[in-house]
C-alpha cells in the first residue's frame, strides 16, 4: 500500500515537472529576442544619430525604399520553407504554415549562436522525435546549398569590389577566380552527389557509437538530384531576396551606389562575415565595420552605413525572432524531447 501510494504521487508530480519545464522554456524562448534587442539598442552610442537619420529619410520621401525591403521579407520566409520543408515531408507530414512556424522558431534561437547553428535545435522540435535527425540532415543539406551561394556570390562580387575600389589587375582577378572555382567546382560536386558521404559517415567511429537512429543516414541517399536542384534554387532565390533587400536599404538612406557596385560590396560583406564564426548579435557589429569599410569608398558616411545594416538586422532577424516566440507556443517540449505526455 505505502509503495502504491509512492508510485501515485510520483506519476502526480511527472505532468507538474512536465508543465513547469514547458512554461520555463515557452518563458525563456520570448525573453531572450527581447533581451537582445534591448542589449543592442542600449550600448549603441550613435542609436539617436540612426534613428534620426531614418525620420530625415522617411521625410524626405525615401520611404518607398523601406517599404520595397519590408515587403520581401515574407518572401525570404517562404524561400527557407521552400528548401526545407519538401525533404521533411518525407519522412512525416508538415504543413508549409507547420514549416514556416519552424522556420521562426528557428530564427529566434540563431541569435545567441555561432553561424545560427541554434536554429537546427529549434526547428526539429516541430518534428516527431524518431524523425528528428532526418529534419537535422534535411537543414543541414538546405544549409549547404545556402553557403554554396552565398560563398559563389561572395567569390564574384568580391572580386569585382577589389577591381573597382583597389585597382586589382584584370591578371590577379583572373588567377584568383580559376584558384577559387576550383574548390568551389569540388564543393558542388559534393552537393549534388551527396550519397557519397553516407559510407563516410558510417565509419566515424564516432557515429557507430550513437543509437541506430542517429547512425540511419540513409536519408541522403535518398534525395535525388532534381530536389537537390530545387533546394539550390530556392537558395539562389533567397539570397537574391536579402542582397536587394541591403540594397534597397542603402538607397534609402542616402547612399549613392549604382546597384551592381551594391550587389557587389553585399556579396563581399556576408562572404566576410561568413567566415568567422560569431554568434548572429557579435555579426551585427562585425558587419557594421565591414559596411562602413565597403560603403565609404562609394562617398557613404559611417552613420548612412550604419543604418542600413541596423535596420537590415531588425527586419531579417529581429522580427522574425519575435515572431519565432509565437510559434512555439503550441510545441510541447518534452514530447519534442521525446517524453511521453
Amino acid at each position: 500500500m505505502f509503495f502504491s501510494n509512492t508510485r501515485s504521487v510520483a506519476m502526480g508530480k511527472r505532468p507538474v515537472q512536465k508543465r513547469l519545464l514547458n512554461f520555463s522554456f515557452k518563458a525563456l524562448a520570448a525573453a531572450l529576442p527581447a533581451a537582445v534587442l534591448y542589449f543592442e539598442l542600449s550600448k549603441r552610442d550613435n542609436l539617436g544619430e540612426i534613428a534620426a537619420t531614418f525620420w530625415l529619410q522617411v521625410g524626405d520621401a525615401n520611404a518607398w525604399w523601406l517599404i520595397g525591403a519590408v515587403i520581401l521579407l515574407p518572401f525570404n520566409w517562404l524561400a527557407e520553407v521552400q528548401k526545407w520543408q519538401p525533404l521533411v515531408v518525407r519522412t512525416e507530414p508538415m504543413t508549409q504554415w507547420k514549416a514556416l512556424q519552424a522556420v521562426l522558431a528557428g530564427m529566434s534561437f540563431a541569435l545567441f549562436t555561432p553561424n545560427r547553428v541554434g536554429e537546427y535545435g529549434a526547428r526539429i522540435l516541430f518534428v516527431r522525435p524518431e524523425n528528428q535527425w532526418k529534419a537535422l540532415l534535411a537543414n543541414l543539406v538546405g544549409s549547404m546549398s545556402q553557403y554554396l551561394v552565398l560563398l559563389t556570390s561572395g567569390i564574384l562580387g568580391g572580386l569585382w569590389f577589389a577591381g573597382r575600389v583597389f585597382a586589382w589587375d584584370t591578371f590577379w582577378q583572373a588567377g584568383l577566380l580559376v584558384l577559387s572555382a576550383l574548390p568551389l567546382a569540388a564543393l558542388f560536386y559534393l552537393f549534388f552527389n551527396i550519397r557519397l558521404l553516407v559510407p563516410l559517415a558510417r565509419r566515424i567511429p564516432f557515429l557507430k557509437r550513437l543509437p541506430s537512429y542517429l547512425r540511419d543516414v540513409h536519408f541522403l541517399e535518398k534525395i535525388e538530384r532534381a530536389a537537390l536542384t530545387n533546394i539550390l534554387v530556392w537558395s539562389v532565390v533567397r539570397y537574391a531576396i536579402y542582397s536587394t533587400q541591403y540594397v534597397l536599404l542603402l538607397h534609402f538612406f542616402g547612399v549613392s551606389v549604382g546597384f551592381l557596385a551594391g550587389y557587389a560590396g553585399v556579396a563581399t560583406i556576408y562572404l566576410l562575415q561568413t567566415v568567422v564564426p560569431l554568434p548572429a548579435l557579435a555579426g551585427l557589429l562585425v558587419r557594421g565595420s565591414l559596411a562602413v569599410f565597403a560603403w565609404s569608398h562609394f562617398g557613404a558616411n559611417e552613420i548612412s552605413s550604419l543604418s542600413a545594416t541596423f535596420v537590415l538586422w531588425i527586419i531579417n532577424l529581429i522580427l522574425p525572432a519575435l515572431l519565432g516566440t509565437f510559434s512555439l507556443v503550441s510545441v510541447n517540449i518534452t514530447k519534442s524531447l521525446g517524453y511521453d505526455d
